[in-house]
């Protein structure tokens, strides 16, 4: 079974499971009363579940097209499934769970190779256009790297690619260019340089950053023992660098 039909049925059944517990999509989750309310805890656990498999789902649809070209009698079924993909986007759970139903029907139908296709990680939205053919080209880079299975390569391209918004990021805020006078400023000096400035980074993408600085710094300096990341530690590597990039300039 593919990445795409495992995710589909990953969210069959965090929806199902939504279902059986009455959970409503629509309301959104009170913050304040999960301090001492464990259903309104219990429920924010089950719609993250829903969003994450779908999370899952809309990145995997990207490389759909794909099977065309491995198998022009997919093209139907590609079709129907990016057509029924926007109503994954309902908040009426009903809504949601005939859809994805659908769609692991038709997925069903389709020729899938044997080996796993090429992964394709997209530039993501917001990004300043300056900067924009620079992201491009390092994601393409960083594209052939995880489909050669380079994943040192690819750790390193995630930290090329923090180091050029985080760059713009600071530019834009104080309308100086630091390269200028500290060409070799790390990423965590970056981090710092942008908070006392009044750049608020929520927890997550601090965390996300330091990570990815870390394996970068160990993956390039030598050590007694070279690390190697898996294909699941540099693909998570990217996913998480991909939306820090997405966040950091959406206004």
């Amino acid at each position: 079974m593919t990445e795409f039909k495992k995710n589909l049925v990953s969210l069959k059944n965090a929806v199902d499971n939504a279902i059986s517990r009455e959970i409503d999509l629509s309301k959104e989750i009170q913050k304040d009363k999960m301090l001492y309310d464990f259903k309104e805890k219990q429920k924010e656990y089950y719609i993250k579940a829903v969003e994450n498999a779908l999370k899952f789902v809309k990145q995997n649809s990207l490389e759909l097209n794909q099977l065309i070209k491995f198998d022009r009698k997919n093209a139907g079924g590609v079709t129907e499934l990016l057509e029924l993909m926007p109503e994954l986007e309902s908040k009426d759970i009903q809504v949601l769970s005939k859809a994805v139903n659908k769609m692991i029907s038709v997925a069903e139908q389709l020729n899938f190779p044997k080996k796993d296709l090429e992964k394709l990680f997209p530039v993501p939205d917001f990004i300043p256009l300056d900067i924009k053919d620079d992201i491009a080209a390092d994601i393409k880079e960083l594209n052939k790297c995880f489909n050669s299975d380079c994943y040192r390569s690819v750790v390193i391209l995630c930290g090329r690619l923090l180091e050029t918004a985080l760059h713009r990021k600071y530019f834009e805020t104080t309308g100086k260019d630091i390269l200028e006078k500290n060409p070799g400023i790390g990423l965590g000096n970056l981090i710092g340089k942008l908070s006392e400035k009044s750049v608020k980074f929520d927890p997550g993408l601090t965390q996300q950053i330091h990570l990815i600085n870390q394996v970068r710094i160990f993956s390039v300096h030598k050590k007694q023992e070279a690390f190697y990341p898996s294909k699941d530690q540099a693909n998570a590597m990217v996913l998480y660098t991909l939306d820090v990039l997405g966040k950091m300039f959406r206004k």
